[in-house]
């Protein structure tokens, strides 16, 4: 079985710059539940990756994907940038390369993923371990059957499981959010914790926002599994990836009609 790149990929990766917040890319990292970030200059181009581990290694609190940090916490690592603990140059590799070649290409350098790009260069997607095992997945089934066609998991379950996970962190965030502003209210504090607050807070509802587009999404998902179209380009026609549509559930177009779309704006 010949297998590219394209695949089995996610596109569209979240990604974030070198200059912004280190802080930034852990609240984008527990957002997404992603352990990669690809970071780019110039509009798109790759100059980077950061991954959790770098934060874990660069952080002196102990950090989770599974919970943001505290307020106090928050503090004390306002100062570090992604182009501080990023690796810069990484090795990336073309959308249209085959997987094997990726494969290859994580376990001599041990990378966790690899950034995939177009032909100028630019960010196009992100494969990962968990990708690559995906592909083994398929292979083999597709073995097993004897066909080349690849046993399609159950994606509608994994979204739904997703949204009762996102409905409980929005029960969070709320709860988050008015403890803030109860204890703004009942407790005395001086300028500098009161600007603390408001950033904690500030924070707590952009996290919100997130999550409740994210959860808005899924939703639209889901309704077009049951209608029969998740996977069916409303543009062409074709089949929208799998891991497209667990990046961008509510998407309903396929990343060929999408990169036209950008090219024709």
């Amino acid at each position: 079985m010949d297998l590219e790149v394209k695949a089995f990929m996610s596109g569209e990766p979240v990604s974030i710059e070198a200059g912004a917040s280190a802080l930034a890319a852990l609240d984008l990292m527990i957002e997404h539940g992603i352990r990669h970030l690809p970071v780019v200059e110039d509009g798109r181009r790759v100059c980077g990756v950061l991954s959790f581990d770098d934060l874990r290694a660069a952080f002196p609190v102990p950090l989770s994907l599974h919970a943001p940090l505290s307020v106090e916490e928050r503090g004390q690592l306002s100062d570090f940038a992604v182009g501080e603990v990023m690796t810069y140059g990484p090795a990336t590799i073309r959308y249209d390369h085959p997987l094997e070649q990726a494969a290859q290409q994580m376990i001599e350098g041990r990378f966790g993923c690899l950034p995939v790009v177009d032909e100028r260069g630019h960010l196009d997607g992100i494969i990962t371990e968990t990708d690559l095992l995906h592909a083994l997945v398929t292979v083999l089934w597709s073995d097993r059957r004897g066909d080349r066609a690849p046993a399609p998991p159950d994606l509608a379950t994994s979204l739904a499981n997703e949204m009762a996970h996102l409905t409980e962190r929005l029960a969070a965030y709320e709860h988050e959010a008015q403890r803030l502003t109860e204890m703004g209210r009942e407790v005395p504090l001086d300028v500098g914790d009161r600007g603390s607050q408001r950033e904690g807070f500030q924070l707590t509802q952009e996290l919100a926002e997130l999550a409740a587009r994210r959860l808005k999404a899924i939703e639209h998902a889901l309704e077009r599994q049951r209608e029969g179209e998740l996977a069916v380009c409303e543009r062409c026609g074709g089949r929208i990836p799998e891991a497209r549509l667990r990046a961008l559930p509510g998407t309903t177009i396929c990343i060929r009609c999408a990169r036209r779309a950008e090219t024709a704006s």
